[in-house]
């Protein structure tokens, strides 16, 4: 499934390079000579499609897609001499820039009023809001970042050429030539678009399995600060900006393999709980689909995987490396494996005795709710039990019951 996704993301971005070398189809010199007009400056420039503004145009959209798209849309839109609007790129149509400007301020709606009330009643449309992000990056990486790439890799040249009075040729060097060519910027700015937002959506899948309001809370402002400070950098100097955007990639890129496994499991997770979609107890004991919950023998943290037996029936959690790499096995410790149910999904713990309390081991998709006690008999677990959230809801509904039960206890003494 992901291999498939990233080759039509590779053939997404070279159609739309195709599409800009094609004759007659040149939407960059019309977005361009409709900048001039609304800049009101003298050399062909659009605005952000320089190399530092360019940077930071791709950084700041990558942290939201969606807002950053339809902000830069609607700015450029309302900028441009009324005449030449038809030319603009098609983020800078109001058709456009007016539905992700809607779709942004229902999810604002959503979290004001989404504060009036538990932070459980509102997770349904958290995870909605995870696949609205991930819609709105693919249409961003394929049909924003290249158009604003290969204006990158020509600002260079349309500046020299102004400034000479002639054409130049290309120069001899294998940088110059690569950094001026639209098949080397294009795929460097996919890149780091997302790797920039892979971490930005690491936030979102957080925001969504968290219970508590007040984290959910604190998660939105720090991804709004991050925006904020990509946006200001870059309104006070380009290369304040740039380098600003270069820190977020460089921290990205040291986090991508974390937030790739996070962004994996949300799409699982958020998958099944937007559809209820519930597996039968055949299914379950055929290979039960489950993320590590913890680092375990190197092994990283939320790696996916199945439980299945082995030849010899025991359990052992299997996943391949980087996806399309070899098998690999790790054995579950069949004497000490318990169930846990959960309100969400069930998972596999470790409790050494009935005094300890259980290690958190693998994590079950929520399609498991319901037949944990067949497959806990399949993997041979010791015990099936409710996880720590559970028996605090039990605990709690049971004292309202007590307090609020019609049911009293009537003491009756004698006398009048």
């Amino acid at each position: 499934m992901n291999a498939r996704f990233f080759f039509c993301l590779l053939w997404l971005v070279c159609g739309s390079l195709m599409a800009q070398e094609a004759p007659g189809a040149d939407p960059l010199n019309a977005a361009t000579s409709a900048a001039v007009s609304a800049l009101g400056v003298n050399d062909a420039r659009l605005p952000g499609v320089g190399i530092a503004e360019g940077i930071s145009e791709i950084t700041g959209v990558a942290v939201s897609p969606l807002l950053g798209v339809s902000v830069i849309g609607a700015w450029t839109w309302l900028k441009t001499e009324e005449f030449q609007r038809d030319k603009l790129p098609w983020y800078c149509q109001p058709v456009a820039w007016g539905i992700g400007l809607g779709l942004i301020t229902l999810c604002l709606m959503k979290d004001i009023l989404g504060a009036m009330v538990p932070a459980i009643a509102k997770k349904p449309l958290d995870w909605l809001e995870l696949f609205e992000n991930k819609a709105s990056a693919l249409m961003a990486s394929t049909a924003f970042v290249p158009l604003v790439a290969i204006a990158m890799s020509q600002v260079d040249r349309i500046q020299r050429e102004a400034a000479s009075g002639v054409a130049m040729l290309p120069m001899a060097s294998i940088a110059d030539s690569a950094m001026h060519s639209p098949w080397v910027t294009v795929p460097v700015a996919v890149a780091a678009f997302l790797i920039v937002w892979l971490s930005s959506h690491a936030i979102n899948v957080l925001i969504a399995f968290s219970p508590f309001g007040l984290v959910d809370t604190g998660l939105k402002l720090l991804k709004l600060g991050i925006l904020a400070v990509v946006a200001a950098s870059a309104a006070i100097h380009p290369w304040l900006g740039a380098a600003v955007a270069l820190v977020l990639i460089a921290i990205g890129a040291l986090m991508a393999g974390w937030s790739l496994r996070l962004m994996i499991f949300g799409m699982l997770m958020g998958r099944d709980l937007i559809l209820d979609r519930r597996a039968s107890a055949e299914e379950a004991k055929q290979g039960a689909k489950a993320f590590l919950a913890r680092r375990t023998s190197g092994v990283p943290v939320r790696t996916r995987g199945v439980v299945v037996l082995d030849e010899l029936g025991r359990p052992r959690f299997e996943w391949r490396t980087g996806f399309l790499g070899p098998k690999r096995s790790l054995p579950l410790e069949e004497s000490s494996l318990v169930m846990c149910k959960g309100l969400v999904n069930p998972s596999l713990a470790l409790r050494s005795d009935a005094n300890s309390r259980p290690r958190s081991l693998l994590v079950l998709l929520p399609r498991y709710r319901g037949v944990e006690e067949a497959l806990a008999t399949h993997l041979g677990c010791r015990e099936v039990i409710d996880n720590a959230l559970v028996r605090g809801f039990r605990a709690a509904k049971q004292w309202f019951t007590e307090i609020f039960s019609s049911e009293r206890l009537v003491v009756v003494t004698g006398g009048k």
